[in-house]
């Protein structure tokens, strides 16, 4: 009976040590951990092997996963290849629909939440000069989404050859787990002298982690 009861206790023991959280941050740290609140900027927990100890926090930010003591795994919305890869680097071509010709085009872009990107744009048609633009475009996502495809629209302000502009452009962006992007999209060109145009712009580019 005695071994029974000590056999008893050494389990139960067991099952308690073994029953913890682990965070896996982004700097490749496992915490073996208990959380007490996870809200949509931050954790707070105690370390399993000093409970007694204060109650730390660590920013979401910081985190690529949480494996729940139930089994349950929360990733963070880290699935999304838009909030692991912000930063990127893309070139591209324009061409006019409303008249001849076309441009070719330099971007950097930063997804600040998934669904949303800021962007600076330079290009030249080699022949009159340069163009210049920044704005951001809006991708129809969220945060816990892992789609490759994604529609998206924006608003673009600019100067071409002298002339300001707002842009609205309306496409598609792929992003593939490894970083290739590339993005299809029809453009409506408003200038500020009253006279509009269209073009079809395709880019290429990579994205990357920061």
């Amino acid at each position: 009976m005695r071994n029974f009861l000590l056999i008893l206790i050494l389990t139960i023991s067991s099952l308690t040590i073994t029953a913890q959280d682990i965070v896996n941050t982004k700097d490749n740290q496992k915490l073996n951990v208990k959380i007490i609140e996870k809200t949509r900027r931050e954790i707070k927990y105690k370390m399993t092997d000093y409970e007694d100890g204060p109650v730390l926090t660590m920013s979401n930010s910081h985190i690529s996963r949480i494996e729940y003591r139930n089994g349950v795994v929360d990733l963070m919305g880290n699935q999304n290849p838009r909030k692991n890869k912000p930063f990127g680097i893309n070139a591209g071509t324009a061409i006019w629909l409303s008249e001849e010709g076309g441009m070719f085009s330099s971007t950097l872009d930063y997804f600040i939440v998934p669904q949303v990107d800021l962007e600076i744009n330079i290009g030249t048609d080699l022949d009159d000069g340069y163009y210049f633009s920044a704005g951001s475009r809006f991708h129809l996502n969220s945060a816990l989404s892992d789609n490759r495809f994604t529609p998206f629209t924006g608003l673009l302000v600019g100067t071409q050859f002298g002339e300001g502009f707002i842009q609205i452009p309306v496409g598609l962006n792929y992003l593939s787990k490894p970083g290739f992007n590339a993005s299809l999209s029809l453009n409506q060109m408003f200038f500020f002298d009253s006279w509009k145009a269209t073009l079809v712009e395709l880019r290429v580019g990579w994205r990357f982690k920061l």
